[in-house]
C-alpha cells in the first residue's frame, strides 16, 4: 500500500501522524486501515475524496479506513471516522468492526497503559456527522498479546417501516 496514496485520499499530512502508530491493514472478517492522528479537531476537518479510497480499495483489498485519535485522559479513549465507500459507506456512524481490532491493535503495538489481563475503553465516532454513539471495547490480555476483544453498547431506532408486497 502507498502511504503517499492513502494520505492524499484522506487528506492527511504526514506530521498529522501519531507517532509509533503504525498504519495498519486489521480485520476481523471485514478488513480495515487503522491511522492515528494527533488532532480532533483534524479528524472532524477530514474530507477524503471517496473515489481515490474507492480506487485505493481495490488495489490493497480492503474496504474501509478507520482514522482516529488517541487521548489516554479523557474518559473517552478513542475518537474515530470510518469510510467505506467501496461498499457504499461514505462514512458509518459507529463500527465495531473497527474499533473492537483497534483495542487488540493497541496491545500488540504497546500503545497504551492496561493491568495486563484486560484493557477496557471507550470509542466514540460518528461526531463529524451529526450521528454520534459510543462503542465501549473490552480486550483480554495474556502475556503482552490481546486474546480476545469484546465490543458492546447501546443502539436506538432511528426509523420503523413496514413493506406489504
Amino acid at each position: 500500500m502507498s502511504k503517499e496514496q492513502l494520505l492524499l485520499a484522506l487528506g492527511i499530512t504526514p506530521q498529522e501522524l501519531l507517532n509509533n502508530h503504525p498504519i495498519q491493514i486489521v480485520s476481523t472478517g471485514h478488513s480495515k486501515v487503522l491511522i492515528g492522528i494527533k488532532h480532533l479537531e483534524t479528524l472532524h476537518g477530514l474530507k477524503p475524496n471517496f473515489d481515490k479510497l474507492v480506487n485505493l480499495s481495490n488495489t490493497i483489498k480492503c474496504n474501509g479506513y478507520y482514522v482516529y485519535t488517541i487521548n489516554p485522559k479523557d474518559n473517552i479513549l478513542i475518537h474515530g471516522r470510518m469510510f467505506a465507500p467501496a461498499i457504499g459507506i461514505h462514512e458509518d456512524p459507529v463500527t465495531g468492526n473497527a474499533n473492537g481490532p483497534l483495542g487488540a491493535y493497541l496491545i500488540h503495538h504497546n500503545l497504551v497503559e492496561h493491568n495486563n489481563s484486560m484493557l477496557k475503553f471507550k470509542a466514540k465516532q460518528g461526531e463529524a456527522i451529526g450521528r454520534s454513539g459510543v462503542i465501549e471495547v473490552n480486550v483480554k490480555i495474556d502475556h503482552q498479546k490481546p486474546v480476545e476483544v469484546a465490543i458492546s453498547g447501546n443502539a436506538v431506532i432511528v426509523f420503523y417501516t413496514e413493506l406489504t408486497i
